[in-house]
């Protein structure tokens, strides 16, 4: 299936292979340099499975994680050493709903993708191997705890969704590690890396039709068996009102706000045009053009820290705010008021809403030169959508939406606070 976007001159094609691997094609005949990634829509949220509609697997926090590490160790080589004989340069990343694998390179491109098909879906893991991992990423989880950002933001998650998968460390914790083991991983890589939950996406200086017969080739040549499974989703509890106050190695307090949402049932597009319409809420709302945060910024009450962001995911849709000041109750007071007015405030707003709309039309256009940023959004991808998508969304989004979308945020809400204060203070 080929899509046309004619008004900003490109094609995506779409193919799904007989074993039920995803294939999305973008070509960019200009570039010298083409970007592959393969994804599985496994993140740190999985965290219980139902397999063949009868085992039901629990999954410990961390795993999706710890799985991305190990599986560039192969017996005889490290899978990155192979990317830089080929000349290209190959990372990783896992996040809460996904895992993927790249590389970028302007040449060897059908050995690199050889490369990537194989070690991804060709597991090893050794005993010994895993147990030396849990050390290393213990190492990484300390190190995340020792930045106050980070442990802000998910002490923040914990009072938005006490126990949840949510509030777990990407990475586990030293605990959940123990619980991961070298069966463990490879139950999970048939589960989650059979082919029909893979997607691959190219993008840059290619042939499209040689990708995909080498891929199909590729995927031929693989014997996998297929499994039925179903992810559960856990039953989250109410979460925590209460301001809290957290002693920690800051010089100036850090500050952090949070609402929680219902969380509702959509998907793919759906999904990406509701968190457009609530960024331009927001800025609407909140951003620096705004006289509201002008007159804090005059006053000292915030500084360029300041930060906010509107998240949704299946199961979970939340606000979060982020401030480095003294003055947190001020700002706490502000922001209380702001919401609270939203309504009055908007009504003489549509003139911001069509420059703002124009400027973030803009913004996502220029992105489109960069090759990384069209590729590297896998979570996109996995739902199906893209960034030429996400610019027809923008460009149909109406005032209306607007306030819509704030009188389904803000006509009632409950604000929860975290502070991280210097230690004695």
């Amino acid at each position: 299936m080929i899509k046309n976007y004619t008004n900003l001159n490109e094609k995506v094609i779409e193919e799904v292979l007989p074993n039920g691997l995803k294939l999305v094609m973008i070509p960019r005949a200009n570039y010298h340099q083409c970007i592959a990634v393969l994804s599985t829509s496994f993140g740190s949220l999985v965290q219980k499975v139902s397999v063949d509609g009868q085992n039901i697997l629990d999954i410990p926090a961390g795993t999706a994680h710890f799985l991305e590490h190990k599986l560039f160790d192969k017996p005889d080589e490290d899978a990155f050493y192979r990317f830089s004989q080929l000349g290209a340069d190959a990372n990783a990343f896992t996040t809460n709903l996904q895992t993927s694998y790249y590389f970028a390179t302007s040449q060897n491109l059908a050995a690199c993708l050889q490369h990537l098909l194989d070690f991804v879906q060709t597991p090893y893991f050794d005993q010994t191997k895993v147990v030396k991992e849990r050390g290393i990423i213990e190492q990484e989880i300390q190190m995340y705890q020792d930045d106050p950002e980070w442990r802000l933001y998910m002490t923040l998650l914990e009072q938005l969704y006490p126990k949840s998968p949510l509030a777990a460390d990407i990475a586990g914790s030293p605990a959940s590690l123990k619980r991961i083991t070298a069966d463990l991983l490879y139950q999970i890589h048939h589960i989650f890396y059979q082919p029909k939950n893979l997607t691959l996406q190219v993008v840059g200086k290619f042939d499209p039709t040689a990708i995909y017969d080498l891929v199909q080739a590729n995927q031929a040549a693989k014997e996998h068996r297929t499994v039925d499974f179903k992810t559960l989703e856990p039953i989250l509890e109410p979460g925590l009102s209460q301001n809290l106050q957290v002693a920690a190695n800051v010089t100036i307090p850090k500050a952090a706000w949070g609402i929680r949402f219902p969380a509702g049932d959509w998907q793919g597009l759906a999904m990406s045009q509701r968190s457009l319409v609530a960024d331009l809420l927001l800025d609407i709302l909140f951003g620096e053009q705004t006289t509201w945060y002008q007159d804090l910024y005059k006053e000292g009450i915030i500084d360029d820290n300041f930060d906010f962001e509107y998240v949704l995911m299946p199961q979970y849709q939340y606000l979060t705010f982020f401030s480095q000041t003294q003055f947190y109750s001020q700002l706490e007071r502000a922001l209380r008021l702001r919401l609270k007015n939203y309504h009055d405030y908007l009504l003489d707003q549509q003139q911001e809403f069509i420059k703002l709309q124009a400027a973030t039309l803009g913004e996502a256009i220029i992105r489109l030169n960069s090759l990384e940023q069209i590729a590297l959004r896998g979570d996109d991808i996995l739902c199906g959508v893209n960034l030429f998508d996400k610019i027809d969304m923008l460009k149909e989004i109406k005032f209306k939406d607007i306030l819509d979308f704030a009188d389904q945020l803000f006509n009632q809400f409950e604000l929860s606070r975290v502070v991280l204060k210097k230690v004695g203070e």
